[in-house]
């Protein structure tokens, strides 16, 4: 794994392909939903993954990046994959890459490697049917080697990876447009005209259905429990577990996406009805997504990292924040467009505390950071370490609070640091 990622990121299906075939193309074997976008991806395949498994399916999801380790892009029915069964799957991948590798220079990258370990493990467990997330774009990304779409779900499109994919929303568009397949049922967000009639078009060249979805509207929010209840799709006072305004697009893309399938006999041997999708949105679980980690003060993860997220998370402070003075960690990759995010993000931050993002190629230090944020904050610190910036915010926010103010924390940016950041928060509040 470690000397594919030196690869980077190669878009194209010539080599997935050819791994595929190495390994028995084992994808052939399993039914997918396939789900891209530039935001809400994890958040929706999640909800879809919440709700199918309530109605009684064995459910693969396939997701990027990350979140806490290795194993963490691979699970079934909300459980990740276990070492053995990880080790195991690549040891299989690693032997068919050997083989690829005397075909194609180098090999195979890192997430090719992922994909076709993803496809070797659900086979393995039987998976009546695989929530299959893009990494980047769709139509050249490895997930877009798949066959049996049950449908296309594609999620709010905007700026993000344009070096790859296009600096124009029409072309970004098109690239995620690329997973429509022929006669595939496709649910996308009806937010943006522009974006819709490139997906619009792609439908129509396929002979695929499209299903716009709108918003939902937003009824109330908790922040203790955390949890948003909305209306949408005829069903009203709709709890959803996870926090964020930007929820109010992502459940009902979720909910329209398993309605559809249902009403086409899709799913077999499960019932989708209204109680089934309120059970699933309720137990949804997805972190670092506007997750509050701690309640006093309130503590909250969120991986907003491209522009959309960074107006999606302004939009969900000023809702769920009322007046209290917020305290923003932040660290962000260099080729993100980081000053307009922090510039997004000044709106709604007393004060910002910057920390280091260290993954090679792509990192970007807390000093470089703090330079841009100085711009459109009066009150920024520069931490040299997770550790250091967690005791800087909390001791900031006990100062506030001995004032009479009401503070809380939230750390944001690349998911890369957010796990280890709530490990350490959660090892503090053991003590």
């Amino acid at each position: 794994m470690e000397s594919a990622a030196k690869l980077g990121s190669r878009p194209g299906l010539d080599r997935i392909r050819r791994l595929c075939v190495l390994l028995g193309n084992p994808q052939d074997d399993l039914k997918f939903i396939h789900v891209a976008g530039t935001n809400g991806k994890g958040s929706t395949a999640a909800m879809i993954e919440s709700i199918l498994c309530c109605a009684g399916l064995r459910v693969g999801m396939y997701y990027s990046p990350a979140l806490t380790g290795i194993c963490d892009h691979f699970r079934v029915n909300g459980e990740t994959i276990d070492m053995k069964d990880y080790t195991e799957a690549v040891a299989e991948v690693a032997k068919a890459n050997s083989k690829l590798k005397c075909e194609s220079p180098g090999g195979a990258t890192q997430f090719e490697i992922e994909t076709a370990v993803a496809f070797l493990y659900f086979r393995q467990k039987s998976c009546d049917v695989v929530i299959l997330e893009c990494g980047m774009g769709g139509k050249d990304d490895a997930t877009n080697v798949v066959k049996n779409k049950l449908c296309c779900v594609i999620t709010s499109v905007g700026f993000d990876h344009m070096h790859h994919l296009g600096h124009t929303l029409k072309q970004i568009a098109a690239h995620k447009a690329g997973i429509i397949t022929t006669n595939c049922p496709v649910i996308a967000l009806d937010s943006k005209e522009e974006v819709l009639n490139v997906i619009r078009k792609r439908c129509e060249m396929t002979g695929s259905t499209l299903y716009p979805v709108s918003a939902a509207v937003r009824e109330d929010y908790d922040l203790f429990p955390m949890g948003t209840s909305m209306s949408f799709d005829g069903m009203s006072n709709v709890v959803v577990s996870l926090a964020g305004a930007y929820q109010t697009e992502n459940a009902p893309l979720a909910v329209k996406a398993v309605r559809v399938l249902a009403a086409l006999k899709l799913l077999e041997g499960c019932v989708i009805d209204e109680n089934v999708i309120r059970e699933g949105l309720k137990k949804t679980r997805w972190p670092y997504r506007f997750e509050c980690i701690c309640g006093d003060p309130p503590i909250i993860v969120d991986g907003a990292h491209n522009i959309d997220a960074a107006i999606a998370l302004k939009e969900t402070i000023k809702e769920c924040m009322g007046n209290r003075s917020v305290i923003l960690i932040i660290g962000i990759f260099v080729d993100k467009e980081y000053e307009r995010i922090v510039e997004i993000l000044s709106d709604v931050a007393q004060e910002m505390i910057t920390v280091s993002t260290k993954v090679k190629g792509r990192s970007l230090s807390a000093a470089r950071l703090a330079v841009c944020a100085e711009k459109y904050c009066s009150d920024v610190t520069t931490c040299k370490n997770l550790k250091e910036a967690y005791k800087t915010a909390l001791s900031h926010a006990n100062n506030i609070s001995e004032r009479g103010g009401s503070p809380a924390v939230i750390a944001c940016g690349s998911l890369s640091y957010l796990a280890e950041f709530t490990d350490i928060v959660l090892e503090d509040m053991k003590k």
